[in-house]
């Protein structure tokens, strides 16, 4: 596999124009192979927790999207430090890389203390609050608080990582978290149906899983980091906090982070209510949303690489070359979501049969159905999802964290939670009219993206300061 992916890398690092296709896939398909990996890792453990029952696949979903936004904000700024290096790196800067992945994984420590000890009494409050059924709830509160370390382990790992990236040397981070993904599945099989002498934990086994592997991942990072050659790279060294770049991650990270928080939170909200449907509108949306990550997730890997291609440029004075990549970017990525979404019009049956239980369960032959006219609503959000991420990830790289955090409060608070609360409690609404609502909010939410990105107002910021 590694020498494979070695080959690639001698392909696509031929000479071609600055900013170019080959320049953006040399950095795009170690991430898009890693979040490809964080796919199927998704994709076996909500089959594992389907075949061992519809319960608990109808509970992963809400649980794991509220514990993903108990840290995502902390998660997000941290992983800002990716664009503080790229710029640093753009600028020949080597000592500035070192020192902002340190002051990245400073936050993150202080993130974690407060994930594993204070936000899990806010979840379980969350859940209890949903009022859901018994048993669903019982098995919600079991994933969420097992997830909920693995989610330090990642906040405080993100800068380590970041320092790889923001470099451009993404395929040393796909193959530790494309291993770390496989471990996950692996872990995931053992603990939740009982295999190798281990207790059959169902849900419980699951978030198990994901979190030892987090902890893993996060060793990885800080053993490469720390044995990098000491003579170009002072990362045993430059340890001590700097209060500019500190403030630069805090004052440029958070927006960011606040966004992604604004985005998951709103979503969390949405599925929680969506809950209140029953069983089978919560495990159609589960599976759909399964089988969208077979898309969506790639889809973040071009993002990221999309933000590091316009960071570099940017801190190599470059901008028509940062302006253009963007856009080219964006091409790659709406050729691959018409292939995507063309397999969930003609192939939904397929799809969703790989989530189907061993044993008989007439409850999901009304999944299937439900589930059909889902994906069929996820292949046309898809192209509007292309457009809001790659244009998120070039304002991200260029610093415009601000303007993005505020279009995602103001969508996020006062057009999808409270208009698909309005839809369900006013109108009655039903799971298809609710996922017809969510299509038209993310195909408004990325025109105004788009439309500050034409702005140019990204222009004139940076995150690193020009050396006298």
């Amino acid at each position: 596999m590694i020498t494979f992916l070695k080959h690639i890398k001698a392909a696509l690092q031929r000479k071609g124009r600055p900013g170019g296709y080959r320049e953006i896939l040399l950095i795009a398909y170690p991430l898009i192979i890693m979040s490809a990996g964080h796919t199927v890792m998704q994709f076996f453990d909500r089959k594992f927790l389907a075949e061992n029952s519809t319960v608990d696949v109808a509970a992963a979903l809400p649980a794991g999207i509220l514990s993903f936004s108990m840290f995502c904000f902390f998660m997000v700024s941290a992983n800002f430090t990716s664009a503080l290096v790229a710029q640093a790196w753009g600028a020949k800067r080597p000592d500035d890389c070192v020192k902002a992945c340190w002051n990245g994984f400073y936050f993150g420590l202080a993130a974690a203390l407060l994930i594993t000890f204070v936000l899990p009494y806010v979840g379980e409050y969350f859940i209890m609050y949903a009022n859901h059924s018994p048993e669903l709830t019982v098995r919600e509160v079991e994933y969420f608080n097992i997830l909920m370390p693995g989610g330090a382990f990642i906040c405080m790992g993100a800068p380590f990582f970041a320092f790889f990236s923001g470099r451009g040397l993404t395929l040393r981070v796909a193959v530790v978290n494309t291993a770390t993904c496989s471990l996950n599945i692996l872990f995931n099989w053992i603990f939740i149906f009982g295999h190798w002498g281990s207790p059959a934990m169902g849900i419980f086994g699951a978030g198990l899983g994901t979190s030892l592997s987090s902890i893993i991942a996060f060793l990885c990072a800080l053993i490469m980091f720390l044995t990098q050659s000491q003579k170009h790279f002072k990362t045993r060294r430059l340890r001590l906090p700097d209060k500019k770049l500190l403030g630069t991650l805090i004052s440029r990270g958070t927006p960011s982070g606040l966004q992604c928080l604004c985005d998951v939170g709103s979503f969390t909200v949405v599925t929680f209510l969506i809950g209140h449907l029953g069983e089978v509108p919560m495990a159609a949306t589960t599976i759909a949303l399964s089988v969208n990550a077979l898309s969506f997730l790639p889809l973040l890997g071009t993002s990221d690489a999309t933000s590091i291609v316009v960071g570099q440029y940017i801190g190599r004075e470059q901008l028509d070359i940062s302006e253009a990549a963007a856009k080219r970017a964006w091409k790659m990525a709406t050729c691959y979501m018409i292939l995507c979404s063309s397999c969930y019009l003609f192939l939904p049956e397929l799809l969703i049969g790989l989530f189907s239980p061993d044993s008989t369960n007439g409850n999901f032959q009304e999944v299937l159905r439900v589930g059909r006219f889902l994906l069929a609503c996820a292949a046309i959000f898809n192209f509007f999802d292309a457009t809001k991420f790659i244009f998120m990830g070039a304002l991200r790289g260029a610093g415009d964290t601000r303007a993005m955090m505020l279009i995602s409060i103001s969508c996020a608070w006062l057009l999808l939670a409270p208009g698909v609360w309005l839809l369900l409690k006013v109108f009655n609404a039903d799971i298809k009219t609710i996922w017809i609502y969510i299509t038209a909010f993310i195909a408004f939410e990325s025109g105004l993206i788009y439309l500050r990105f034409r702005t140019g107002a990204w222009r004139k910021l940076r995150l690193i300061e020009k050396e006298a």
